[in-house]
């Protein structure tokens, strides 16, 4: 330990290294704590270069426009209705598992949250909402002006069909 300078500020990864040069059966003299010192520097660059291009990466990603399909769903788990977002339905659908699919149309997170704040007094909690007149209104024009959703993979059965199909 007191070949390494106290005030080094990889002092206690060259001390790691050296210990492991240690169990390796290396001797440690002034060259094995040497090579200790100019591995963690270069570990250390090597990490930073690291870090700065994958900072550089997520800003480039930000700053690119989401071109990624987002579908807004409407879907019946028993006597609620969920308001939720994805871009990947089948995948969602699959989790979820729902009664019956009532909408989908395009939209991201910004609508999925006007949705949520639009029948904030008929939620249940969290993403799922009572079916008051307002939100069956609302599924209603929606499959006036999209079609009814022909989704029949993960669909659990119960009987009951709140919209013709």
């Amino acid at each position: 330990m007191d070949k390494v300078d106290p005030n080094d500020p990889d002092r206690t990864d060259i001390l790691l290294m050296v210990h492991r040069f240690e169990l390796a059966g290396v001797e440690i003299d002034e060259r094995a704590v040497e090579i200790a010192a100019k591995y963690m520097r270069w570990e250390r660059a090597r990490r930073a270069e690291q870090s700065a291009a994958q900072t550089a990466e997520l800003e480039r990603q930000r700053a690119m426009p989401d071109t990624r399909e987002c579908w807004v769903y409407f879907i019946r788990i028993g006597q609620l209705v969920k308001i939720g977002m994805t871009t990947n339905l089948a995948r969602r659908f699959t989790s979820l598992r729902p009664n019956e699919v009532l909408a989908i149309q395009p939209g991201g997170l910004d609508d999925e949250t006007a949705l949520h704040s639009q029948f904030a007094s008929m939620r249940a909690g969290g993403e799922y909402f009572h079916p008051g007149p307002a939100l069956q209104d609302h599924i209603r024009k929606l499959r006036d002006e999209l079609g009814s959703p022909k989704w029949t993979k993960s669909i659990v059965p119960d009987g009951q069909n709140w919209f013709d199909a």
